[in-house]
């Protein structure tokens, strides 16, 4: 077996480890997960010379190792058209034989239910789940191309630090937020990093790094609305008129809100005593099921407040302001299984102070929000918005590329008209090769068009009633299309 080859960029070992090694098992929130990323060392530089690497420095004794570290540390967050690097650490105390290091991205949509099954024992509950791969592009960072007609060869890792850079540029394509709610139902981008052994022996696997996904969502022009409603108290008697006058159908995180709340009583001996209001997030998750719709929703208190109303006769037109705050508030969104919507909630407390029994009935009027990450005025400042493409028309996929390289190769730069010539020549054995079965030409990976592929896989099974209490209590399931969305 032979050493490591001359373009393999090996450096001395550093003190810099991630801080959450141990911690392969736990949850998925975003606000732990990013940072396990490892944020210590040097960003490795585009224009590193890929001459024959140092010797390795001696690690002390211990496990092995693969992990990934990214340019950036924890403060990454993927984005249409963005260029993600970094680099995959394997430390090995000892020499190890491997074929290939592979680096992995990934995009999943998971949605789980826990249900109770009837036409068994009473005791018996059933969880549901549906997994979907938007997309799960590889590459290899270190070895032998694999061949469909030859197995792969392998090699010797000497024990030591090794650093292999990698690049991948993300299409300019929306797909839906990273996002852990509701229970049970989430969207994670995930990378890992894989040693494959010899001959399809056991190898090495990273743990998984999920990093958060916002899709670029630009407001739409501005326009003054009015919402409306009428409140009822509880004999579903209406009490009160209630108008939100909005400038605006969306605003941005980090943006003010100013709008107008009017209140008119309908009995003449009610006034408003005090008005209070509340920002949700709210997050449904639905799973289509045999025997009906397992539909879940929690909402989030992003931010709450309230309105001075004194001295008024049953009337007051009051301002309402508030300021966008950047956590927790991701554009809205609908997927398959989920949908994010914001509503601004007002609790309107009244007071009676006529006749003889007096009454302090309250009510709520519920106004829609739009939340996106760009206001409209930038529309034409991004570059390549307006071409932004949604993931349930593209097929395009994130690719891996040269990462001395500052941008993938521009495939579109060859007229669409040759395409058919080109791959049919690159594909075709000269006329001069003889009849020999391995002297078939390869065509170019860069020249390659690969579509995105969706791939879905569903499973059940059967626990005890009681089990699995991370999802919460059995859904019940809803029937009726109308709960469906859109």
């Amino acid at each position: 077996m032979t050493s490591l080859p001359a373009n393999t960029l090996t450096v001395p070992a550093t003190n810099t480890e991630c801080s959450n090694n141990n911690n392969t098992n736990a949850s998925r929130r975003l606000s732990q997960t990013i940072t396990d990323i490892v944020t210590g060392s040097t960003p490795t530089g585009r224009n590193r010379s890929s001459s024959s690497p140092p010797s390795p420095t001696k690690l002390e004794q211990g496990p092995n190792k693969i992990s990934i570290e990214f340019d950036g540390g924890g403060q990454i967050i993927v984005r249409p058209n963005r260029i993600v690097r970094g680099v995959v650490i394997l430390n090995n105390v000892k020499q190890i034989q491997a074929s290939q290091i592979r680096i992995r991205f990934r995009a999943e949509e998971m949605a789980t239910a826990k249900v109770k099954e009837y036409g068994l024992e009473t005791k018996i509950e059933r969880i549901d789940q549906v997994i979907t791969t938007y997309f799960d592009t590889t590459t290899k960072v270190w070895g032998t191309e694999p061949s469909p007609y030859l197995m792969s060869s392998w090699d010797a890792i000497e024990p030591g630090e090794h650093k292999f850079p990698f690049a991948l540029k993300f299409p300019n394509v929306n797909f839906p937020p990273s996002t852990d709610d509701p229970v049970g139902f989430s969207i994670h981008y995930i990378w890992s990093a894989h040693l494959d052994g010899p001959s399809y022996n056991p190898g090495m696997q990273s743990k998984e790094y999920i990093m958060p996904y916002r899709p670029i969502v630009c407001a739409p022009p501005t326009k003054e609305w009015t919402f409306n409603q009428t409140i009822i108290n509880d004999k579903r008697v209406p009490i009160a008129h209630v108008a939100a006058i909005m400038p605006r159908g969306a605003f941005c995180p980090d943006e003010d809100v100013q709008m107008q709340l009017v209140v008119e009583s309908i009995p003449s001996d009610l006034i408003v005593s005090s008005v209070g209001y509340t920002l949700n997030k709210c997050s449904v998750g639905q799973l289509q099921l045999q025997r009906g719709l397992a539909r879940k929703t929690r909402c989030r208190k992003i931010l709450q407040g309230s309105l001075g109303v004194s001295g008024n006769n049953g009337g007051v037109r009051v301002p309402v302001n508030f300021h966008v705050p950047t956590r927790l508030v991701s554009p809205s969104f609908q997927s398959r299984h989920l949908c994010v919507y914001y509503e601004i909630v007002f609790n309107i407390q009244f007071t009676s102070h006529g006749g003889l029994l007096k009454s302090n009935p309250s009510g709520e009027c519920t106004v829609p929000i739009g939340i996106t990450n760009l206001p409209h005025n930038h529309l034409l400042h991004i570059p390549n918005l307006t071409s932004v493409q949604s993931y349930l028309q593209s097929k395009e996929s994130p690719i891996f590329f040269d990462p001395f390289l500052d941008e993938p190769p521009n495939a579109s730069s060859i007229p669409s008209e040759l395409w058919g010539p080109l791959t049919a020549a690159l594909s075709t054995p000269p006329i001069t090769s003889p009849p020999n079965y391995f002297s078939l030409s390869e065509l170019p990976s860069q020249f390659i068009q690969r579509d995105r592929e969706e791939k879905t896989v569903f499973t059940s099974r059967l626990i005890k009633a009681g089990m699995a209490q991370e999802l919460g209590d059995p859904i019940t399931l809803v029937q009726g299309s109308q709960y469906q969305f859109a």
